[in-house]
């Protein structure tokens, strides 16, 4: 099999046999950032139309395909995915500021009404008879 397949994380080159035979690329697939993920390289139809290695190129390319596809669709999923959690935080940070808020409310309306609870019922001079 006469191929070059470059993945983020792996390099597998074949060279030709014959170095002399021309070279082509079949696909070439980019990530979500322009990079080359994947690329298959192969010897033109013409040279080796009848030659059995060029039906594995061609399985090889079907496959390349539905991984690349099948990579988009992931890329796709994972970004809409992102997305979804970005906005989550977004409002998650909202909901803890108004927590907060409540909270800090809540503690300055029991110190009000410990207050007023303690001056309404300290008795008075005249209550103790002095």
């Amino acid at each position: 099999v006469h191929c070059l397949i470059l993945t983020i994380s792996h390099l597998i080159l074949v060279l030709p046999a014959n170095p002399e035979e021309s070279w082509q690329v079949y696909s070439s697939a980019q990530d979500s950032e322009g990079r080359c993920v994947c690329t298959v390289v192969a010897p033109q139809q013409s040279m080796c139309s009848r030659d059995a290695r060029t039906k594995q190129l061609r399985q090889l390319l079907e496959k390349v395909q539905n991984m690349t596809q099948s990579i988009q669709v992931l890329d796709q999923r994972t970004q809409r995915d992102l997305q979804y959690v970005e906005k989550m935080e977004v409002q998650l940070r909202g909901l803890e500021t108004k927590f907060r808020q409540v909270e800090e409310n809540h503690k300055q309306n029991t110190a009000k009404q410990y207050k007023v609870q303690q001056q309404t019922s300290t008795p008075t001079p005249t209550m103790l008879g002095l």
